[in-house]
């Protein structure tokens, strides 16, 4: 019997171009496009510039003005700044919106929209659609000449809930099993097909759930005579069991063992269990309670997989997963071992979802990186991006029982820990304390990291800098390398995105008045940010029937995000030449969504999708309501 494992207590740079899933093509010579010596200069001026600024202390405008050093040559925004050439901004109202520079924020950032410093808003992190302030409120109105009715599309929700409140709690909103009836673990040979399917497919080594020998021995004591076992062990083995054929059901609907799960009623077999063997912190309850928080994640439950994620990180704690360093042999391997490799895998899958949960959630992470050895698995950057191509839709692209071939993971790890350093470095309570200056250098810092990302991967696999809106679709070659080409596209543009959209927390006055030389870093900085989010949207238009079908819930945060920064930036710049294009990528925006895959439909899907119309329809008409009163103002003046 297995002894199961208890508590006891950077590559060289390569250039070219795309060639896999969608030929995608780098505009000629946009400015928001150029190296990234030329991009990320205009942060430098901007850091040099308000440093010089500070320095001379602000007096009076005059003095303010003689004291700031001039550049060798013009700083040109990636954008002419449209307040330029419109109509006065909301400070110039009389809102009092722009505080002074010793006012610094001191709430928590994570999750919530500022322009020019001030707090407009939280997204919610159910939906995507933001909660005002009154603060944003009033500014929205003062752009458009409109009230936002963003909140009635949220009134059904409960807060803190992922469901609709007229309806059930979302655990007896999809498990209708009657009180009383208890769940039998099906025949065994149902669990050991779908075992098959699960060691042949890529969904292995996108998410290696479980290890082979060990998952075979968990199988046995979950079949076993209670009698000959120990309780815990016998109930912590069944559950796990349950968990598994609740997610390899869904994922591989075609499997004759299909016929005999039924996935929602498996699923909460494991859950019920849970408080019987939650004790038992072994590989097999960290396992279990992993395939819960993934199977709640897919079902788009995403408060309940947030909690899940929570204890399976307090079960790698206790288990040493966060400082483990395995054996890099491959073969002859003992049980101690396998336990220890998949124990290692295992904490990478919660390190995974713990950054990106942080991000979209707004919530602190939970796996901390001083506390952690975040050494790299052997040999990972060189195989990483190693696919077997004779894999299809319709054929695994990996052997059977390949036990020491290298996951792929769902997110590449390099790109994961620079989204630690980002949620860290621009996010946390101490990154309040930050002035703007340093502020804007942890940006460009951080930006640096990211090309430097880019650039190591493999050509066919890196993603572009800006993805033209005349992309072309590739033809549907290796299912395996579209799915990476898609998630690295996909990732790496959400996460240019949060990085820059943090230099909307400066305090930025954008009318002219003193001290303003900081813009010039601020406004390359939120252009980036708007590039990459039509990189998003554009990228998506092409590549969304791509997508895993079963995986809506963790796509659909792309689309969103890009979404919420393309309009806040149509409202910032109603006049300038793009924002036409923009509103018309909003609106298409509805259409996008529709498209991506949902591989099982029920009413949570089909209320989320009606919302989300009804959401995008309402961005389209702000931005459009923008963009009329800009212009209709500026003809007044004329």
């Amino acid at each position: 019997m297995v002894a199961q494992r208890r508590a006891s207590s950077a590559m060289p740079p390569k250039q070219g171009p795309n060639a896999t899933g969608a030929t995608t093509t780098t505009p000629p010579a946009p400015l928001i496009v150029q190296n990234l010596v030329e991009r990320l200069g205009r942060i430098e001026e901007g850091i040099s510039r308000t440093r010089a600024f500070n320095k001379a202390g602000h007096t009076s405008s005059d003095a303010s003005a003689s004291s700031t050093p001039q550049s060798s040559g013009p700083v040109q925004p990636a954008v002419p700044s449209i307040h330029n050439r419109t109509c006065p901004t909301w400070q110039r109202r009389g809102l009092g919106l722009v505080s002074p520079p010793s006012s610094r924020l001191t709430n928590a950032v994570l999750g919530q929209i500022y322009f020019g410093g001030q707090n407009l808003g939280t997204i919610c992190s159910r939906n995507g659609i933001p909660h005002l302030t009154a603060l944003g409120e009033q500014w929205i109105y003062s752009r458009t000449g409109q009230r936002p009715s963003f909140q009635s599309l949220d009134d059904g929700d409960t807060h803190g809930t992922d469901q609709p409140a007229s309806h059930s709690p979302p655990l007896l909103l999809s498990y209708q099993i009657s009180p009383g009836q208890k769940t039998e673990l099906p025949e065994k040979w149902v669990v050991q097909s779908l075992l098959r399917a699960f060691l042949c497919s890529d969904f292995r080594l996108m998410f290696p759930l479980v290890d082979r020998v060990l998952f075979e021995e968990t199988i046995q004591l979950a079949y076993g005579p209670q009698s000959t076992l120990q309780p815990l062990e016998h109930i912590s083995a069944k559950a796990c069991v349950f968990a598994f054929l609740s997610l390899a059901s869904s994922h591989f609907p075609d499997n004759e063992a299909v016929g005999h799960v039924d996935c929602d009623a498996f699923a909460e077999a494991a859950q019920t269990l849970q408080s019987d063997f939650l004790e038992d912190t072994s590989i097999t309850t960290l396992q279990t309670i992993f395939m819960l928080l993934l199977h709640e994640t897919l079902c788009g439950r995403l408060q309940a997989g947030s909690m899940y994620h929570a204890i399976a990180c307090r079960i790698v704690f206790a288990l040493g997963g966060h400082v483990l360093l395995v054996s890099p042999k491959l073969e002859g391997l003992s049980v101690e071992e396998r336990e220890n490799r998949h124990l290692r895998m295992l904490f990478w899958l919660c390190y995974l979802f713990d950054k990106d949960i942080a991000l979209r959630t707004g919530q602190p992470p939970i796996i901390s990186d001083e506390f952690c050895d975040l050494t790299l698995p052997e040999g990972y950057a060189e195989n990483r991006f190693v696919i077997n191509v004779s894999g299809s839709d319709d054929r695994p692209s990996v052997a059977p029982y390949d036990d020491f071939q290298m996951p792929w993971l769902p997110s590449d790890l390099r790109l994961s820990l620079l989204k630690s350093k980002a949620c860290y470095a621009l996010y946390s309570a101490a990154s309040l304390r930050k002035s703007d200056a340093e502020l804007l250098r942890t940006i460009r810092e951080l930006d640096e990291e990211l090309e430097s990302w880019r650039v190591s991967i493999p050509a066919e696999f890196s993603p572009a800098l800006s993805v033209s809106k005349h992309t072309r679709p590739g033809a549907d070659t290796n299912k395996s390398r579209s799915l990476l080409h898609v998630e690295l596209h996909l990732d790496y543009h959400y996460l240019l995105n949060v990085i820059h959209c943090a230099s909307g927390r400066c305090m930025v006055d954008w009318t002219g008045g003193p001290g303003t030389e900081k813009t010039f870093g601020v406004q390359s900085s939120l252009e980036l940010s708007v590039e990459a989010s039509r990189s998003t949207l554009v990228y998506l238009s092409a590549e969304a029937h791509r997508l895993a079908g079963e995986a809506f819930w963790i796509f659909i945060f792309y689309p969103v995000s890009a979404l919420m920064t393309l309009f806040f930036n149509i409202l910032r710049n109603p006049l300038d030449d793009q924002a036409i294009l923009d509103v018309e990528l909003l609106s298409a925006a509805s259409e996008l969504i529709r498209s991506m895959p949902i591989r099982r439909v029920t009413p949570h899907e089909t209320a989320y999708l009606r919302k989300a119309d009804e959401f995008v329809a309402e961005l389209s008409r702000l931005g459009k309501c923008a963009i009329a009163k800009s212009q209709s103002e500026c003809d007044e003046r004329d």
